[in-house]
């Protein structure tokens, strides 16, 4: 079956990273990335499409669906690029397939679709040594089953997470107490600098030679009303890298129900946005390159600029909720708690 096939092709590039696991480039949740250890370049396809759909909608279950498996026939019209590249040594087949083909797609599937809100967590890991992660260890390797589980994550739901510098600034605010301790505020604050609005705490501990415990929790922190708020609370055992994918596995599970959208084929609706703050044509700039980019929003005009407020009409593909919390994830806009009505937002600095 194919699901068995994309576990094996999973097994197999599990393999190739594990001895020296390498940061991979930047993917887009539109290429699957999958070992070419067999010839037959339809399947290697058919696995790289799996991959996508699964990264796109969130729906780890997607490819169990009868409209997966019939999509398969359509493949060669739906690829933009294809073509092998070579990874720590390895080979490997890409395929990166076209935005809108995957889109509609999953729309006639009645498949949600997760565009690009996908926050990158700050890790704070206590490791085995009780020393915290820092993110020169992740990228020089220091521990190459951490860095699979990460890049396993990266490449099967598209989500990548990110760990503090460890620096003199972070040792001076945060220590692995604060972590174990589970001193929310503390770490929040500590995490202000990253500008992470999600940020995991966690601890890694042995059980024996091949087994692993770890405990984390995915908090979100409001700067506005400096309240925490704990999303998720997990105990994972298993491999060392296999925990690290379990637990940013559940994270993506949890921002697809968050940031994906069902599209509603029915009659659109509208919202008014506003924002404070906008006194430059680069302000305006970034707020134009968000909303192109958040998946529930179909269009959007501004309607005024006056005394740096900016009113912008948004007309959406989904739900109010879902462009409000695709809205609440972006760091530079924080919700205006002097006014009492829905959609106000300040441009942070």
């Amino acid at each position: 079956m194919k699901s068995n096939r994309l576990v094996r092709f999973f097994a197999v590039i599990s393999l190739f990273f594990s001895v020296h696991s390498v940061a991979l480039p930047q993917i887009s949740p539109y290429q699957g990335l999958v070992p070419a250890e067999d010839s037959n370049e339809d399947k290697l396809r058919e696995a790289a499409l799996e991959q996508v759909l699964i990264k796109v909608s969130g729906n780890v279950d997607i490819v169990k669906l009868d409209g997966s498996k019939t999509l398969a026939k359509s493949i060669p019209d739906m690829l933009a690029q294809f073509g092998y590249q070579d990874i720590n040594d390895k080979r490997f087949y890409f395929a990166l397939f076209e935005k809108q083909a995957i889109n509609s797609a999953l729309n006639a599937m009645q498949q949600p679709i997760w565009g690009e809100t996908r926050p990158s967590p700050l890790i704070w890991l206590v490791n085995e040594d009780r020393q915290l992660t820092s993110e020169n260890m992740i990228d020089s390797s220091q521990d190459g089953a951490i860095s699979w589980g990460l890049n396993k994550s990266q490449i099967e739901r598209g989500i990548t997470g990110k760990f503090p510098l460890v620096d003199l600034d972070d040792l001076l605010t945060v220590s692995v107490s604060d972590v174990s301790g589970r001193f929310y505020q503390t770490v929040a604050d500590a995490s202000k600098r990253y500008d992470a609005e999600y940020f995991v705490l966690a601890n890694l501990t042995s059980i024996n030679a091949q087994q692993w415990q770890l405990k984390w929790e995915l908090v979100q922190y409001n700067a506005q009303s400096k309240k925490n708020q704990v999303l998720i609370k997990q105990t994972s055992n298993g491999d060392k890298a296999g925990v690290m994918s379990t637990m940013l596995g559940e994270i993506a599970d949890y921002y697809a129900k968050q940031f994906a959208i069902l599209e509603n084929n029915g009659a659109r609706s509208a919202q008014l946005l506003n924002i404070n703050n906008i006194n430059s044509l680069a302000k305006l700039m970034s707020i134009n390159d968000i909303l192109n980019n958040l998946n529930s929003v179909e269009s959007f005009e501004v309607v005024s600029l006056d005394d740096k407020k900016l009113e912008v009409l948004v007309t959406l593909k989904g739900s109010l909720a879902s462009l409000e919390n695709a809205l609440n994830a972006q760091p530079k806009l924080q919700k205006d708690l002097i006014s009492t009505a829905p959609f106000y937002y300040n441009w942070q600095p």
